[in-house]
């Protein structure tokens, strides 16, 4: 199964300058939390900000050919994100999606489950995810935080 995972804002702010515009450390621990043990997927960019591959996750980075470089730790290349996507739409385990905002847009179709970060106020930003139709899923939970709560979506059949 593919999951969405994002924190934005009420705008679908998801980014500026190259990371997300707030601080929220029990955001980063339930992200980790919840992908532990499991794959990821990003664009490179997105890896890139992250300097070197999660601990104990795969990450798969979806780059074109000619941008394939040596990175230590569980990485595996991705260069036909759409093959990706329907190869694993139906598979039993839990992959997470986990941006930037061209990788989102072109899961989001795919995606049975949204973990959503849904970040309180109105934040700068230079990177947006694509607006989504609640009404195409069904909530599951909703975790309150400071500055934020989690709200976890199931796609409707």
């Amino acid at each position: 199964m593919l999951s969405l995972i994002v924190a934005h804002d009420k705008n679908f702010a998801i980014g500026y300058q190259g990371w997300m515009p707030w601080r929220l450390k029990e955001d980063l621990q339930q992200f980790k939390a919840k992908t532990e043990g499991h794959t990821v997927v990003m664009g490179l960019n997105t890896f890139k900000t992250l300097k070197k591959a999660l601990p104990d996750r795969h990450t798969v980075i979806v780059a074109y050919p000619d941008q394939v470089t040596e990175i230590d730790g569980d990485v595996s290349f991705c260069h036909d994100f759409k093959k990706f996507l329907e190869e694993n739409v139906d598979t039993e385990e839990e992959i997470f999606i986990c941006g930037g905002a061209s990788i989102y847009d072109q899961a989001l179709p795919y995606c049975k489950k949204l973990y959503i970060s849904l970040v309180d106020g109105d934040w700068p930003a230079d990177t947006w995810l694509k607006k989504y139709d609640v009404n195409d899923f069904d909530i599951i939970s909703v975790n309150p935080y400071t500055g934020f709560k989690v709200i976890e979506y199931l796609k409707k059949d």
